[in-house]
């Protein structure tokens, strides 16, 4: 069987010349700020450059560790969810969220800074242009610090498989997934009556992973059990609930 590959990242020489990019344009951004810094406004808005090196130098240096750096996956372990006695696997976060933590607050840092000086230089425009990008690019590392926008993990109880990941939870009862099956990196789970799939949003909208209603692909990259085994794991489970015999009313 030949499986199709998922690497969709650069390779290390266009990660190097990205880098390398990086620091040309940071030093443009320095060189900027040393020259126009006649007042704050100013010298926030010559900053710009100064700020996107920075982003390009820590998003090919985060690639460059991405792929040197991969955390082992937490085996799975036996715990209490919601009552419930369940099998928890654990999903290893991204090694390179730091760095995206980093882009974000720079990217919302400097967005909030040209607001202060705009609003301070009596100009109310600024603060108001500037009030949802600023707001936006704050909210993941904020959602993050709070434990609302997490790689997460799945629960398979008794009775129900619940996964989380990314600011969303989804659950889905085994009694209704009519079969589940390995696709790339994920497990996709079919219900019988797509219907009863619940959503429930853990971080708001903008800040939470999009909700596709009536699916249920459960990214399993990160967890200790391959998809083709972790599938066939849900598949087993479902057919054992399936086949008990129904009390009567």
């Amino acid at each position: 069987m030949v499986r199709l590959s998922t690497q969709q990242t650069p390779g290390p020489v266009v990660s190097v010349l990205g880098l390398l990019l990086g620091l040309v344009v940071t030093g443009i951004g320095v060189s900027s700020v040393v020259l126009y810094h006649d007042d704050p406004f100013t010298t926030v808005w010559s900053s710009l450059m100064l700020v996107l090196g920075l982003v390009v130098s820590i998003s090919y240096t985060s690639l460059l560790l991405v792929k040197r750096v991969q955390p082992s996956p937490s085996p799975a372990r036996d715990v209490t969810f919601d009552g419930e006695s369940a099998r928890f696997f654990p999903r290893s976060a991204n090694p390179g969220t730091f760095m995206s933590n980093c882009i974000f607050v720079l990217l919302g840092g400097w967005f909030l800074a040209l607001g202060i000086v705009g609003l301070l230089d009596g100009n109310w425009v600024w603060p108001v242009l500037v009030a949802i990008p600023a707001a936006y690019f704050l909210g993941f590392p904020v959602s993050r610090a709070f434990g609302r926008f997490r790689s997460g993990g799945v629960w398979v109880t008794k009775s129900r498989i619940v996964d989380e990941n990314l600011g969303l939870r989804r659950e889905i009862d085994l009694g209704n997934v009519k079969t589940a099956f390995d696709v790339l990196d994920a497990v996709k789970v079919e219900p019988e009556d797509p219907s009863g799939i619940r959503y429930k949003r853990l971080s708001p909208r903008p800040w939470c992973a999009r909700l596709v209603r009536g699916e249920m692909l459960i990214q399993a990259k990160g967890l200790a059990s391959s998809p083709e085994r972790f599938a066939s794991d849900l598949r087993e489970r479902a057919l054992v609930v399936q086949n008990q015999p129904r009390r009567r009313r």
